[in-house]
Formats: structure tokens, sequence, C-alpha cells
């Protein structure tokens, strides 16, 4: 089983909680407490491989700079939501990114964007080209959906994203060896070095 740790941000309203008890029970439920953190645990399988999927929703954590970054060092993968109904919720996913990428240290953090509330499209305020340049642009994914429609496209969005992960640990050396290998470098070099001295 491996383990997988998935943090979903956002601005208010874009529908994380509601897209968090849609993968897990199936169900779409409109109305939440969203004072209240919650991780969600599952398993599942993922291209034949048992993931233990662990899900973070930070409810209205966003406003607290200090415990937001805590959240990102512990999360493996995120989710970044916005509706397309409203602009600011677009708009605000950059900044998002911009302290994942801050805080994580790293050229490459699974992310899968996604655009919720595609059934709402006479209120549309983000084409979807918009979005597709965006996700692009941040170097992410990219899933445009409704989280009220349709339970397969937000498993598949949540599946997207732990492909990602589990993409990116298994293109990360192995610490154990690399240590050896940083260690074995570094003994030949300061042995040359004090050779060329001598």
């Amino acid at each position: 089983m491996v383990p997988v740790k998935l943090l979903i941000l956002g601005a208010a309203n874009t529908g994380k909680t509601a897209l968090c008890v849609r993968f897990m029970t199936k169900r779409f439920i409109g109305e939440y407490d969203h004072k209240k953190e919650m991780t969600y645990r599952c398993s599942r399988l993922v291209d034949q491989e048992a993931v233990d999927l662990e899900i973070l929703d930070t409810a209205r954590k966003e406003s607290c700079a200090s415990s937001l970054e805590a959240s990102i060092r512990w999360a493996d993968g995120f989710l970044l939501l916005y509706s397309i109904t409203h602009r600011h919720s677009f708009l605000e996913v950059q900044r998002l990114k911009r302290l994942i990428d801050q805080t994580k240290q790293s050229l490459v953090v699974p992310t899968v964007l996604v655009a919720n509330k595609a059934d709402l499209e006479i209120g549309r305020e983000v084409t979807t080209e918009e979005g597709q340049r965006l996700a692009n642009d941040l170097r992410c994914g990219f899933k445009e959906l409704s989280v009220a429609d349709a339970v397969l496209s937000v498993e598949a969005a949540v599946f997207q994203l732990t492909r990602r992960v589990l993409d990116h640990q298994r293109s990360l050396p192995d610490r154990r060896s690399y240590m050896l290998t940083m260690r074995h470098a570094l003994t030949k070099k300061l042995t040359r070095s004090k050779t060329m001295q001598w």
C-alpha cells in the first residue's frame, strides 16, 4: 500500500469540501461547515497499484499563513480549485501555486488545476481556454468539471493527481543510495585535492 497525501486548496466557495465528499462517498451535498478542517482517508486502486490516500481539506486555513505552510509541507500533491463562475477564485490560483513552490522548494510539485461548476455555463466568467493556459503556465494538469454533476470526473481529477505523485515518487532517487553516492563523490574529491596539494 503506497501512502499518498493530497491537499485541496482554493478560494472560498469553490467546492473543495464538496469535491472531497463526492470522491469519498459518491454523493453530492451542497451545504457544509466551512470552519472545520477535515482529513479524509481511503484506499483505492490506481493503475493496479494499491494506494492509501489521505486528502486534507483546509477549510478556512488559507487565512493563517504558518498553518497553511505546514499543510503544504505535509502534502505530496495539490488540487488547486477555482470556480468558472468566480474570476477572483481563478486569479487566486497563481498566489497559491507560488506559495506551494516556495514552501516545497522544488522544481517539480505534482499539481492539478480543477475548474469547478462547469454546469453553471450561464454564469461563466472564466473560459476553458484560460484555465488550460494557466495550467500550462503553472506546469499543472487540468480538469474542468462539475462536482455536482459527475462523480467520474471528480475521480478522474483525483486519480490524475495521484498518478503524478506516484510518478514523482518513482523518479526520486532512493535516499540511502543517493547519500552513499554523494559521500563517495565527496571523499574522492577531497582525496584528489589533498594529493594535488602535496
